[in-house]
């Protein structure tokens, strides 16, 4: 009675009347005795709605139960040094570039080829004819991330691959082909563990719950004898897994 009232006062705003109260028990009893006749019938099997909830509950369990371990002090440090890159200062770049787009051009590669030895022939560092593109011809204070958003993750990284000073190329892009100069880098730093701790909690109770939860479920995979069979095996192939879900 309690939680029916405060379920619809948390709706409502106000406290049912009696007859609403009696309303909302009639409907509860009437729920819970339809879902009695409903198992007792067997209507629950093999029905993906309410397979997938139940074992959607269970996995809200599971999780819960998996925020309640707490690290030590020594635990969390250890947590922090083996996850550098989780808790880092990413390195930045500044640069130049010369843009050669394929659509305008027969060869954009041997057009971006020649132009780099021109480029390097110029002792004052001067610059060459090439293709107007969005981003322009200079970034600055750019990290991996922002420029494999612009440019893709092949570009992004060859780029942070160069040291600053002298023309480069061509680095090729989802666009076409670039030169690039690299004007300032600078690198990337770990950040204190005093000022990530709570972050650093954060990330090891998700790999806590990853982990957990990964384990609890190999344990009822052995506790019902989940096997596949060859003909499953064989369709699935030997690659690893894949959680349909996540993706």
């Amino acid at each position: 009675m309690r939680w029916l009232k405060q379920t619809w006062s948390s709706q409502w705003l106000r406290e049912p009347t009696a007859d609403e109260l009696k309303g909302l028990v009639d409907d509860l009893l009437n729920e819970k005795v339809m879902a009695r006749e409903a198992r007792e019938m067997g209507l629950e099997k093999d029905d993906t709605i309410i397979r997938r909830r139940l074992a959607q509950k269970l996995k809200f369990l599971v999780e819960d139960t998996a925020q309640l371990a707490e690290p030590t002090e020594a635990e969390l440090r250890q947590f922090y040094a083996a996850n550098p890159a989780h808790f880092e200062t990413p390195g930045k770049r500044s640069f130049r570039q010369v843009y050669f787009n394929p659509e305008h051009r027969k060869d954009a590669a041997a057009d971006a080829t020649a132009a780099l030895r021109a480029l390097a022939a110029n002792t004052e560092g001067g610059s060459t004819e090439g293709d107007r593109l969005l981003f322009g011809d200079s970034l600055a204070d750019a990290d991996e991330l922002a420029l494999s958003g612009m440019f893709g993750a092949d570009f992004a990284r060859e780029v942070f691959a160069l040291e600053p000073g002298g023309w480069r190329g061509p680095v090729k892009s989802g666009y076409g082909f670039h030169l690039v100069l690299v004007t300032h880098r600078t690198p990337t730093t770990s950040k204190p563990f005093e000022t990530v701790r709570d972050a650093v909690l954060a990330e090891w109770r998700s790999a806590k719950q990853t982990e957990f939860s990964r384990d609890y479920l190999i344990a009822l995979r052995n506790k019902y004898g989940v096997e596949l069979d060859d003909s499953t095996k064989a369709a699935l192939g030997s690659g690893p897994a894949m959680n349909v879900a996540a993706q």
